[in-house]
């Protein structure tokens, strides 16, 4: 906005407060519980003299600690056993010291009894914390693990991981699950034979308003400063439009700082009706890569002139071997402009320009997921001697997805009817002034009684007594905007003029 413009709404509307506040997104009262592996499938982690699990447990509690609620919750899991319960409250507060002595008081677990290590079951785990730690409330879940799951002491791991994965996909309170595989590598004092090169860290979002907070957490690049996997949802979010350019040279298109809000700004004056943007989809299904899928495009939500629909139309119907994190080739988007209002319209004139919001909507259909090569590699230096996890196989849910981009558009007006708005104002606000100025002015009058003549003074809207030579009174003079007029008291029959 120009200076000049500035200073002319300062004239008509005074001064003003511009006030901005920090987002109301994410909900303080998600509280966070770390669930914390203490099976014997994590002996290397405990008795490596070397080992930094428990200060990673300790390290991402920190890091969080300011998303959702300040109380915090540690717990170790493995699978209960008669006594052994799983699982098993550590710490529950916000104090840090008490946290950290309670992270590194954890020990393996034995079943009850016996020598042997306790075995893991992630299902009763992820059960067990939310009913007895939020019943009935949403909170954000940190699984700590070496990503075996092993009820009953299973070797059958790639089984139950897939029946765990069915659970988490199924359970629809479970909005979001990502995962950050961490290297650490550890070996075990006792046995030789255990050893590991890292674990996972799986952030599980029970509820809508964990959700928030972990998408809130997520674009701040939290906790750990790298893109996470995503297990869930994998039927939304798959895409984002990245604009190259314009062939409308009157019209620009952008990303806002969010990456993700497509912004299409043009002039009042070059108002185009269709505007075609050149681009790219990019795949935000990490670490997913896109193999094929049809797609559709459509629009929602756009508030316009006379009701007229904001419409889009894609070059293609079909999108294909998009890697995960990467970019498409060339894609073209036509926008349809519907009418913009009046440069008369108050919300230009006192706005600053005019702003329709909306969303675009693509859909993909037959959609075909395919894990990136790139992950798998990682994957297999972290967990050398454990197929890949099914956690990440995408299933009947990945068939296909929406994804609901936020576009905005922006018309920029000029400032002549601001100036011509303001010119009358200051016109009008002269003329109102220099008006009560001379009505508070007070006139004088010369009334004749009787022919005897004598003089009066009055302002707008008063009156004052006639009298005549004797000092009788005869009636009044009232003056209203005009001029003023005799009013004769009942019964008087004097002769009353106004010189």
């Amino acid at each position: 906005m120009s200076l000049t413009k500035k200073i002319i709404r300062v004239l008509l509307m005074g001064a003003m407060t511009l006030m901005s506040s920090a987002s109301l997104w994410a909900d303080s009262s998600v509280p966070h519980i770390f669930l914390v592996q203490n099976s014997g499938w994590m002996l290397p982690f405990y008795d490596d003299p070397n080992s930094k699990f428990k200060d990673l447990v300790i390290e991402l509690s920190n890091r969080v600690a300011k998303y959702g609620n300040s109380e915090q919750i540690v717990a170790s899991f493995n699978q209960s056993m008669e006594e052994n319960k799983s699982p098993l409250l550590a710490y529950r507060g916000s104090d840090k010291s008490q946290l950290r002595a309670a992270v590194q008081s954890i020990q393996l677990a034995r079943k009850p009894g016996r020598q042997s290590y306790a075995d893991t079951d992630f299902k009763e785990a992820i059960i067990g914390a939310v009913t007895q730690f939020s019943p009935g409330k949403s909170c954000l879940l940190w699984i700590i693990t070496n990503n075996k799951n092993s009820p009953d002491n299973s070797a059958e791991t790639i089984e139950k991981n897939k029946e765990f994965y069915n659970f988490l996909q199924g359970t629809g309170e479970i909005k979001r699950i990502v995962a950050f595989p961490h290297p650490m590598e550890v070996q075990s004092r006792s046995k030789n034979d255990y050893r590991a090169n890292g674990l996972m860290v799986y952030a599980l979002a029970y509820g809508e308003p964990a959700d928030q907070v972990l998408q809130q957490m997520l674009a701040a690049n939290a906790p750990f400063g790298k893109q996470p996997a995503r297990l869930k949802p994998l039927d939304a979010e798959a895409l984002t439009f990245v604009p190259k350019g314009v062939k409308n040279e009157s019209v620009d298109a952008s990303l806002a700082s969010d990456r993700k809000t497509l912004v299409l700004t043009f002039s009042a004056n070059s108002k185009p009706e269709v505007a075609e943007l050149t681009g790219q989809f990019r795949n935000d299904f990490y670490p997913y890569d896109i193999k094929s899928a049809e797609i559709k495009i459509d629009t929602e939500g756009f508030k316009a002139v006379g009701n007229a629909n904001i419409t889009a139309e894609l070059s293609t119907k079909e999108i294909s071997n998009i890697p995960a994190g990467s970019l498409s080739p060339d894609i073209n988007v036509k926008i349809k402009i519907p009418a913009i209002p009046s440069p008369w319209d108050p919300e230009v004139i006192f706005g600053n320009g005019y702003t329709s919001r909306g969303v675009i909507l693509f859909e993909l259909e037959d959609q075909k997921l395919a894990i990136s090569k790139d992950f798998t590699q990682a994957m297999s230096k972290l967990f050398p001697r454990d197929p890949l996890p099914d956690l990440f196989v995408p299933g009947e849910s990945a068939k296909k997805s929406v994804t609901r981009q936020a576009f905005i558009i922006r018309v920029n007006y000029p400032g002549w009817p601001l100036l011509v708005l303001a010119t009358l104002g200051l016109i009008l606000a002269g003329g109102l002034f220099v008006g009560i100025v001379a009505m508070r002015r007070e006139k004088n009058y010369r009334v004749s009684v009787d022919g005897a003549q004598k003089s009066y003074g009055l302002k707008p809207f008063s009156e004052v007594v006639i009298k005549d030579q004797q000092g009788a009174r005869v009636g009044v003079l009232k003056r209203g905007l005009g001029q003023a007029v005799p009013v004769l008291d009942k019964g008087k029959t004097n002769s009353v003029r106004v010189m």
